[in-house]
């Protein structure tokens, strides 16, 4: 529990809307929805941004604000060390109405999990 608050927290930085696995039906756009899973000795980090607009200008501009502060971001404190390196993988899932960009970062985490 503790990296996904302190996920939360560094992506709040950019953009409030942030949630973790998903958003209420009454979440306003735009916003992002994360996960965290295990891969090998790492962890990735996926958001999916989520906007009602009809171009993607907006979305793309959030996604693409999201991505520079994420990439190579560190953090250090008593309880962990996280570093976040953005890997190349976007790709726009776009519904009928509702606009959806998917992307990944590696996420190398040490420290204590709750």
């Amino acid at each position: 529990m503790l990296l996904i608050e302190e996920i939360k927290k560094i992506i709040r930085n950019v953009h409030m809307g942030v949630f973790y696995m998903k958003a209420t039906k009454t979440t306003p756009y735009p916003y992002i929805t994360f996960q965290i899973s295990d891969i090998g000795a790492s962890k990735k980090l996926e958001l999916d941004y989520w906007a009602d607009k009809p171009d993607s200008i907006e979305l793309e501009t959030l996604a693409d604000n999201v991505g520079d502060y994420l990439n190579k971001y560190t953090l250090t404190n008593e309880n962990h060390s996280i570093t976040i390196y953005k890997n190349d993988d976007r790709q726009r899932l776009d519904e009928t109405i509702i606009k959806r960009i998917n992307e990944s970062f590696l996420v190398r985490y040490y420290g204590k999990e709750e």
